[in-house]
């Protein structure tokens, strides 16, 4: 059973490779290729959330697939909507980041 006192946040949620019938969440500007649930937890630390990793879970809609997932404990957020967008603006962020030290 799940915890009403947590968000339950996946990779696929941030993924440009998903349409909005596949899980996305955001609009295809926010979105990243390839999310991981490890990138999430590097940006839910940024955000000063508290939260744990599981990296087992598996998206429902693909239960095939393990992606892991965020359960961040429900502090002041009270809309998981407005915390999904602020997640992918700083997950955006950090994409940029990689792929720019990752350039020979």
């Amino acid at each position: 059973m799940r915890n009403k006192k947590r968000f339950y946040i996946y990779p696929v949620y941030f993924d440009a490779n998903r349409s909005r019938c596949e899980g996305r969440k955001v609009k295809k500007g926010l979105a990243v290729q390839n999310p991981l649930v490890t990138e999430l937890a590097e940006v839910a630390t940024m955000l000063n959330l508290e939260f744990e990793v599981n990296l087992e879970a598996k998206y429902p809609r693909f239960w095939w697939i393990p992606s892991g997932r965020l359960q961040i404990k429900k502090q002041e957020i009270v809309n998981k909507n407005a915390l999904v967008k602020k997640m992918a603006g700083q997950l955006r962020k950090i994409k940029t980041k990689l792929k720019l030290h990752s350039k020979p």
